[in-house]
């Protein structure tokens, strides 16, 4: 698995293209509320970080795309909400 983040981040050079697509998708998605977005931002902030998180100063990388998944379940549950789809 590393092999395969190493030639698709490293030698195809898409660490920041995925970085700042992730970053577009999380702004969007705060913008217009969607969880689509910010699981898309989700998806695309994964491989940067996991392949960070294999340096040992940045261990913690790891852990940063818990962040948008959380907003991810949040922004989800407020949208059932919304329409009416959970009763409370």
């Amino acid at each position: 698995m590393e092999a395969i983040m190493g030639v698709l981040l490293g030698y195809l050079g898409l660490f920041y293209p995925t970085l700042i697509a992730a970053a577009v998708c999380f702004i969007v998605s705060l913008i217009k509320r969607s969880w689509k977005w910010m699981l898309a931002s989700t998806i695309l902030i994964y491989p940067g970080t996991w392949y960070l998180g294999a340096m040992p100063p940045f261990f913690w990388a790891g852990y940063i795309p818990l962040i948008p998944l959380a907003l991810t379940i949040w922004l989800f549950l407020l949208t059932r909400k919304e329409r009416g789809e959970v009763k409370g």
